[in-house]
């Protein structure tokens, strides 16, 4: 770890853009492995430059200190989500530049990954936009006051007055579970999800007065209990991209009086809308197809209009999307339907192609959509091993390789090696993942020139 390198990787997005690419497979290894680290990536797992810059000018002896967004969420998740020990050797300060409110959560050394994890999951770290107006004493830009109406406009029965706009994706999924989820009751989750929702449902069990989370597998027979207070489930489940009977979900949850939660990030509002299923909440992480520029951080959620008073119970305040965030979603939302409409034509044309490919062992891509079935198909490789998918990675020429989904161009990512790398087989196999199952995130780009980008990989393989 004292070794670590860090280097300059090549960013996709700009400045603020939220996705490094590692061009071969062993570059994904070293940074798990942190032999060899991007100074910029992911923002959730590597903090932006102008965070890091941001952290330093308040460095304390003896400590580690984490930027948050907000003061308030610093304190509500350092209280509601650190585990007991963490919290005890830990404290919230605040920033202030005069312009700039900030949290700061100081945290001794051996605390530091306990409370730099539980940041993660929950999506609250401080983001590059705002970090930069720290550092150049700067006020944002004038906030788009519209964004809710755009964002409504988009998804199916929903209201604008019902639709709130977060920091992050998973600082939404957080504000909901920690509004609905009862103290001696639990949680279902239903299928393959996110790697950090995963966590804060095993996670807050464990720290607090809550009944186990019931994981139940896509295709399984579902059984709600009475002690279940959230059902939640992603459509399609990532990344093996089925989707359940939400008809039949919805109905028993509801007999039981809880909520169902649908994180929608991958249909998006034009290949699915959950509220035609009674559905009561809908989130979205709006950096992905929303933004479609991987420019973008933060999440939206929309409440039924059915059941109004739910929203009572949602805690946006400390977790709200930044003002100059809430300005480039809106942008970037204009180009919106007809870059997920041509995303979705390319996706049929290139599953066509993995289907019939012989180095293909197998193929997930969601049925039972609208508009089209998605812009995501995930694939296993004739031989599961590294060495073959080190060849058809290295080789492959599609351009941006790495985590995230969305982007208006191709994104080719090992998702078990980046998402699960530290998981044994068992665990793996537990979840039905494959350890080098491919996703692959499809761009508007000529269909033909993704199939040979994804040929010459294949080709490298059939050379062997």
């Amino acid at each position: 770890m004292g070794n670590k390198e860090i280097y300059k990787a090549e960013m996709v997005g700009g400045t603020h853009g939220l996705t490094c690419i590692f061009p071969r497979l062993r570059d994904i290894v070293n940074y798990e492995e942190q032999r060899r680290v991007p100074e910029q990536g992911y923002p959730r797992f590597i903090p932006h430059p102008f965070v890091v810059a941001v952290q330093e000018k308040h460095r304390k002896e003896g400590y580690e200190v984490i930027a948050i967004q907000t003061l308030e969420a610093a304190s509500f998740v350092h209280s509601n989500y650190f585990d007991a020990q963490t919290r005890e050797h830990s404290e919230i300060k605040v920033g202030n530049n005069g312009k700039e409110r900030y949290g700061l959560i100081y945290v001794s050394k051996e605390y530091a990954k306990s409370a730099r994890d539980s940041v993660t999951n929950v999506g609250v770290i401080l983001n590059s936009r705002k970090a930069q107006r720290i550092l150049e004493n700067s006020a944002s830009g004038k906030k788009s006051d519209d964004l809710p109406y755009l964002l409504s406009k988009l998804e199916a029965g929903s209201s604008p007055e019902l639709t709130f706009l977060f920091t992050s994706g998973m600082a939404a999924i957080y504000s909901v579970v920690s509004g609905f989820l009862k103290k001696e009751t639990g949680a279902v989750v239903i299928g393959n999800a996110y790697v950090d929702t995963l966590k804060l449902f095993k996670n807050l069990p464990i720290r607090f007065p809550y009944n186990p989370t019931i994981f139940i597998e896509s295709g399984s027979q579902i059984h709600v209990p009475d002690s279940a207070s959230i059902v939640f489930l992603e459509i399609p489940t990532n990344p093996l991209l089925k989707v359940e009977n939400l008809a039949s979900i919805v109905q028993q949850a509801h007999a039981k009086g809880a909520v169902v939660i649908v994180d929608s990030t991958i249909a998006s509002p034009f290949h699915f809308s959950p509220f035609d299923f009674d559905v009561d909440i809908i989130i979205h992480s709006t950096s992905k197809s929303l933004s479609g520029k991987n420019n973008h951080i933060g999440g939206v959620l929309f409440v039924n209009p059915q059941n109004p008073e739910l929203a009572k119970k949602i805690l946006p305040f400390p977790f709200e999307m930044d003002d100059d965030e809430r300005i480039v979603l809106s942008e970037n939302l204009r180009s919106f339907p007809e870059r997920i409409k041509k995303m979705a034509e390319n996706t049929e044309k290139i599953v066509e192609y993995l289907m019939s490919n012989s180095s293909v062992a197998k193929v997930y891509y969601p049925t039972g959509l609208k508009n089209g079935n998605g812009h995501v198909v995930s694939f296993e490789l004739i031989n599961d091993s590294f060495e073959t998918a080190e060849v058809f990675y290295d080789n492959c020429t599609i351009r941006i390789k790495g985590p995230s989904m969305g982007f208006e161009k191709t994104m080719l990512m090992p998702y078990s090696l980046i998402t699960h790398y530290h998981d044994n087989n068992v665990t793996l196999a537990e979840m039905g993942l494959k350890r080098y199952l491919m996703r692959l995130s499809v761009g508007t780009e000529d269909q033909d020139a993704i199939i040979r980008d994804l040929a010459s990989g294949f080709s490298a393989i059939s050379a062997q």
